[in-house]
């Protein structure tokens, strides 16, 4: 546990002071603060249109930012060789890649949890009120987030930062459409096709399950019961990719 906490802490001093996390997070507020702009020319729509693109805008950005810093997390580290030092020590594999993900996941905390109280600021003091729906929505978005970082971090243990970049912001864009899945491939399909659909809506997360920027801007309701669920499911699927990074790090010879 110390050497979890350890690893984690010291990734996360490392990347809150990266500059191009910077960067990516000061555009970000500056997308969210464009929402005015799109609300001042809507039709007695400023706070939805706000809310909307805000939402959309915390979404996009903080996968980018797990996308391409996630990448390497490990990576850097192997290419540096600093594990040679690491592992030398009575450090697991396991807890290396626990730490990496831990301290990644407190940074994302402040990014994504920042800009989502600052559009709830936002949408308060020019949007004529704020719902606390923003926030629920923002702490759903950091879910999919940590789910693309686990994702992001075993797919780095096998190939290239920049492939691994690739591959997870594939995986979360299949992921938004994964719900659409069972519905086409019952469309005139055979038994086959229908199996197949369902491996790849269970192998491929479903990000839209949690998905409730429409209930945040009050354009429909949901089925609170039914999120929970699927947010468990994706609790438990960065559980695994998790697992399975470790793994691949256990038959490395470092």
């Amino acid at each position: 546990m110390n050497q979890v906490a350890a690893i984690a802490l010291n990734t996360f001093r490392e990347t809150i002071r990266d500059r191009v996390l910077t960067v990516i997070v000061l555009f970000a507020l500056v997308m969210i603060v464009a929402g005015l702009w799109l609300g001042s020319i809507s039709l007695e729509q400023q706070g939805r249109m706000m809310k909307d693109f805000g939402l959309v805008a915390v979404t996009a950005f903080g996968v980018i930012v797990a996308a391409f810093i996630a990448a390497t997390l490990v990576r850097k580290e192997v290419e540096k060789r600093t594990v040679f030092v690491l592992f030398s020590k009575p450090v697991s594999r396991a807890a290396f890649v626990v730490g990496k993900f831990l301290g990644l996941a407190a940074t994302l905390a402040v990014v994504v949890g920042g800009m989502g109280l600052f559009l709830f600021v936002v949408t308060l003091l020019v949007g004529g009120g704020a719902s606390g729906m923003v926030l629920v929505a923002t702490a759903l978005i950091y879910l999919q987030v940590l789910t693309v970082v686990a994702v992001v971090v075993f797919f780095s243990t096998v190939t290239s930062a920049i492939l691994a970049s690739m591959l997870g912001l594939g995986v979360f864009v299949a992921g938004q459409l994964s719900h659409n899945v069972l519905s086409l491939s019952r469309v005139g399909a055979g038994a086959l096709t229908e199996a197949v659909s369902w491996v790849v809506f269970v192998v491929i997360p479903n990000f839209n399950a949690v998905d409730v920027k429409a209930v945040a801007v009050g354009e429909m309701t949901v089925a609170w019961g039914q999120v929970a669920l699927w947010g468990l499911y994706l609790v438990a699927y960065t559980v695994v990719a998790l697992g399975a990074a470790a793994l691949v790090m256990r038959r490395k010879e470092f």
